[in-house]
């Protein structure tokens, strides 16, 4: 047996280290954040689950704060005053504990829902998903690519363990799915028939191709540097010419737009893998590819084809042919596609279960069966996530020859 002093003096140790590290509280107990207990579910969700939100949210603010007023790279953040994408305004620490909370909510209403709405859980599924957050906490998630940032090298040392990340980031995502399945998919309480998801599809997505022709020159120069030369106005305005004219015979139907890509190939040099062929979106995610094809779609009826000319005032122009392609056509083949029509589905209803999750959150907050450990959770602070950047070894020989 360990003689007492030893185990205190072992302890201590555990708590200098915690200190060194920036006094970041580290639970020494399996503490809980929050609790709920009634007939249908009865479940504590462990401390770790908090911080681990508490993270989330400190990293999604930051974002927020780098165009706040007053921000300074490198420096602690959580007194500015925010603006995030719904534009709410907070200062940045309460903002990011009420997204910790928002987030928990929506753990423990997940949980109560698919209870409620007895969901069943694909074993495969969760197994896999456990196995994958398992990777991501030991190698990072972009190991496969040759970048290792495991997870667990940035949240462990505040206190997350790999069974609440594991739970934030596999259990959770398997359940959600299941119950978005057992509520909107075909059989489902809600069920969306293939009359709506059509009518929203046809509204929504934009099936679209287009050749981008470069209206300059690239080039190196002596210092590696590459740079970009608009052509002379003649050139300019004979290839718009031409690209005029052969959008219009792919309108007309004289032409198709492999032809048309075809000729592009030949005559100005265009690489095929530039070429866009008949990609099928939102309307969202074209504008957020490409804002000036998607402007110009809105305009286009189905099957036309139109000359885009993009960045006319700078040194790189780009004339595209963008083709409307008819997305009637594309109906069979996601709606009665079950890969392509749950795509739809998610697009549809993904917004609608986001708040009910929100809604029954709030619900539950309200309800007796609902704890808060508040003792546990107010340990952690969002400005314990803060780094002071390590001095650079040139830094330090400069202050020391002071």
């Amino acid at each position: 047996m360990k003689p007492f002093y030893k185990v205190v003096a072992a302890l201590m140790a555990v708590i200098l280290v915690a200190c060194a590290a920036g006094c970041v509280p580290v639970s020494l107990t399996k503490d809980w954040g929050y609790k709920y207990s009634d007939k249908t579910l009865s479940k504590e969700y462990a401390i770790g689950m908090y911080i681990y939100s508490l993270y989330q949210g400190y990293s999604e603010a930051k974002t927020y704060a780098e165009k706040a007023k007053g921000y300074k790279e490198n420096e602690p953040f959580t007194d500015l005053k925010i603006t995030d994408d719904d534009g709410k305004k907070a200062v940045a620490k309460d903002w990011i504990k009420d997204k910790a909370e928002e987030t928990m909510l929506g753990i423990i209403a997940l949980d109560y829902l698919c209870k409620k709405n007895d969901v069943k859980v694909d074993d495969a599924a969760l197994k896999s998903a456990r196995a994958t957050a398992k990777d991501s906490w030991e190698m990072g998630p972009y190991a496969s690519y040759g970048y290792y940032q495991p997870v667990k090298d940035q949240v462990e040392k505040y206190g997350v363990s790999l069974d609440s990340y594991t739970y934030m980031a596999g259990d959770a995502s398997v359940k959600q799915q299941a119950l978005f399945d057992k509520l909107y998919s075909k059989g489902g309480t809600q069920e969306v028939s293939d009359k709506d998801l059509t009518d929203y599809f046809l509204k929504n997505y934009v099936d679209y191709s287009y050749i981008p022709v470069h209206l300059y020159k690239s080039s190196t120069d002596s210092t590696g540097n590459s740079k970009s030369e608009k052509f002379k106005d003649a050139k300019v305005k004979k290839i718009k010419s031409e690209l005029e004219k052969l959008a219009g015979e792919i309108s007309d139907g004289k032409t198709t737009f492999e032809k048309a890509a075809q000729k592009c190939e030949k005559d100005y040099s265009t690489a095929s893998a530039d070429e866009v062929k008949g990609t099928v979106s939102t309307k969202e995610e074209l504008e957020s590819s490409n804002a000036d094809i998607a402007k110009a779609m809105d305009k286009m009826s189905n099957g036309e084809a139109k000359l885009v000319v993009v960045g006319e005032k700078g040194d790189s122009p780009t004339a595209y042919i963008a083709v409307k392609n008819d997305i009637n056509k594309d109906v069979d083949s996601y709606i009665k596609n079950d890969s392509n029509r749950t795509t739809v589905l998610q697009k549809m209803k993904g917004d609608d279960l986001k708040d009910l999750l929100e809604k029954t959150g709030k619900d539950l907050k309200k309800s007796d069966a609902l704890t808060i450990n508040e003792g546990a959770i107010n340990k952690y602070q969002p400005d314990m996530f803060y780094e002071k950047p390590q001095e650079t070894t040139a830094a330090a020989a400069a202050d020391s020859a002071q």
